[in-house]
């Protein structure tokens, strides 16, 4: 009589490991995805170097698990999450965690680069109390000569704002 293998520990931790979704049926379209293209470290932005300290608290570090969080999820999905008390202890309206102001804010630190498209809108998504992650996602409606399918699902990184200057209020 032949031993059956069907139940062994060996074979069912052989087959456990074997990944079981493809392209196809798994949800990498709906994931937000982050391009890095557009940097501009000048100031009053900083740069990647400038994140990173030896205190163990590197920014760099937290920037980096935030983006892992962040692309689990589309963008819509960030822009629909409230984060935070609110003004004036809690009363006032609470911010998304991705805000998306279209326009590059009036009031402002920074200055829009010449290598960014005119007509982005202008977004950032929150790290920390003050440190934000300014950059720009493509507009839902774009007039396009061209016959081509932009990605609305893509945050473009345009700054670090360590200390909250993008949108002065």
């Amino acid at each position: 009589m032949a031993k059956d293998f069907s139940k062994s520990k060996k074979k069912q931790s052989f087959i456990s490991s074997i990944p079981h979704d493809s392209i196809s049926d798994s949800d990498i379209l709906t994931r937000s995805k982050f391009n890095f293209s557009y940097f501009d470290n000048n100031p009053p932005g900083q740069d990647f170097i400038d994140w990173n300290t030896t205190s163990g608290n590197s920014k760099v570090v937290k920037l980096i698990g935030k983006l892992k969080e962040f692309t689990r999820q589309p963008l819509s999905h960030w822009e629909n999450t409230k984060i935070g008390k609110g003004k004036r202890g809690g009363k006032g309206k609470r911010q998304s965690c991705l805000e998306v102001y279209k326009e590059f804010p009036r009031k402002s630190a920074f200055s829009h680069p010449a290598h960014v498209p005119e007509d982005v809108w202008w977004a950032r998504f929150r790290i920390d109390n003050d440190t934000r992650l300014v950059g720009f996602v493509i507009p839902d409606k774009i007039e396009c000569e061209k016959d081509e399918n932009y990605d609305r699902n893509t945050f473009y990184v345009v700054f670090l704002d360590e200390n909250h200057q993008f949108y002065l209020s």
